[in-house]
């Protein structure tokens, strides 16, 4: 049961700071949204040359949006599992009084009375560390699965750079700097999370030994 206890208390510290990196990623998003208005802008004034330039902006904008609902619904999931392990714990220390009260009891006449009450907490207690802990593995899963879409960032910053020597050397700058913010910002971002999926792999490292 401490050993339940300690890894509960572990989860709800990886919960709260997942939450937190999180919250630097949807400020991150907002910069590729930014971003992508202003490459519109830019590719628009300078006309039929930038048009492949001015498509890549939307598929710029569409990975913010992703991302962005991404992390919104992982950071969900996070205050989700923080409330949940709150609740794990208040279940262990009940069926802790429960068993110290039983021990002291042990010879008394109806003893036996305190059974269903705890029998009750146990299923509970159970109940909420198994759904607990499939909280914890959807939060990790969708944290990998958001890093592979990350890729897709450094794939549309490249085409970018290819699409800027299409057009005259004095907008050149302007679309290179797109695509270098979109290159940077996402890098911001999968460091986010691989500070998040990395507490994921320290406790699993903890839980083996």
């Amino acid at each position: 049961m401490s050993r339940n206890r300690s890894q509960v208390s572990q989860y709800y510290v990886i919960a709260a700071v997942v939450a937190a990196e999180l919250n630097h990623t949807l400020t991150y998003c907002k910069q590729i949204n930014l971003t992508a208005s202003n490459a519109q802008a830019a590719s628009s004034r300078v006309g039929n040359a930038a048009l492949g330039f001015k498509a890549l902006t939307g598929f710029i904008d569409d990975l913010a949006c992703y991302t962005m609902k991404a992390a919104t619904d992982i950071n969900s999931l996070a205050h989700t599992a923080s409330k949940m392990a709150t609740d794990t714990a208040r279940a262990a220390t009940a069926l802790k009084h429960f068993e110290k009260a039983r021990l002291s009891a042990v010879d008394a006449k109806y003893s036996q009375s305190i059974a269903p009450a705890v029998e009750q907490t146990v299923a509970r207690y159970n109940e909420i560390q198994n759904s607990f802990q499939v909280l914890i593995n959807q939060m990790e899963q969708q944290l990998h699965e958001l890093k592979r879409n990350l890729r897709t960032a450094n794939i549309l910053a490249s085409i970018c750079r290819i699409e800027a020597c299409r057009v005259d050397v004095a907008n050149q700058a302007t679309f290179n700097d797109v695509a270098n913010r979109v290159d940077n910002v996402a890098n911001l971002i999968r460091q986010r999370v691989d500070n998040a999926i990395a507490l994921f792999d320290t406790s699993s490292a903890k839980e083996a030994a």
